[in-house]
C-alpha cells in the first residue's frame, strides 16, 4: 500500500511540474484563432477611389479659384486710390449741430413724460380717493 501512495504522490508532483496552469482568460468563441483576412468588396473599393479622386480634383479647383480671387482683390485694392479727404465743414452746418441739444427721439420721450404728468395732475382728485380707499382696506384687514 505504501508503494501505491508513493506512486500517486510522484505522479501528482510530475503533473504539477510538467503542465503549466490553464489560461482562464482565453475566449472560446472562435475555435480557430488566428488572423482571418477579410475580402474586400471590389465595387466599394472602386467607389472609394472614385470619391477620393473627385475630392482631390475639387480641392485643386478651389485652390486655383482662391489664388485667382486673391489676385483680383489685390488688383482692385491697387486700382483704388485713397478716398478724397472730406471737404471742410461749413460753419452753418456746425452751428445747426450745436444748437440742437436733443435728438428727435429724445424730444418725443420728453413730450410723453410731460403728457403723463399732465394726465396725473388732471386726475389727482380721483387718484386721491382711490388711494384713500385702498389704504383704508389695508388698515382694517
Amino acid at each position: 500500500m505504501s508503494s501505491t501512495q508513493t506512486d500517486v504522490s510522484t505522479e501528482t508532483q510530475q503533473k504539477d511540474t510538467e503542465t503549466p496552469p490553464k489560461d482562464i482568460t482565453k475566449q472560446f468563441t472562435n475555435p480557430n484563432p488566428g488572423p482571418t483576412r477579410r475580402e474586400k468588396n471590389p465595387k466599394r473599393v472602386a467607389a472609394g477611389k472614385f470619391v477620393a479622386e473627385r475630392t482631390r480634383i475639387v480641392r485643386e479647383l478651389q485652390k486655383k479659384a482662391a489664388a485667382e480671387a486673391s489676385v483680383i482683390i489685390a488688383n482692385n485694392n491697387a486700382k483704388q486710390a485713397s478716398p478724397p479727404p472730406d471737404p471742410d465743414p461749413t460753419p452753418a452746418k456746425e452751428n445747426s449741430e450745436k444748437n440742437s441739444i436733443l435728438s428727435t427721439t429724445q424730444w418725443l420721450m420728453v413730450g410723453s413724460i410731460v403728457v403723463s404728468l399732465l394726465g396725473i395732475y388732471y386726475n389727482r382728485e380721483e387718484l386721491k380717493v382711490r388711494a384713500k380707499a385702498l389704504f383704508d382696506k389695508k388698515k382694517n384687514a
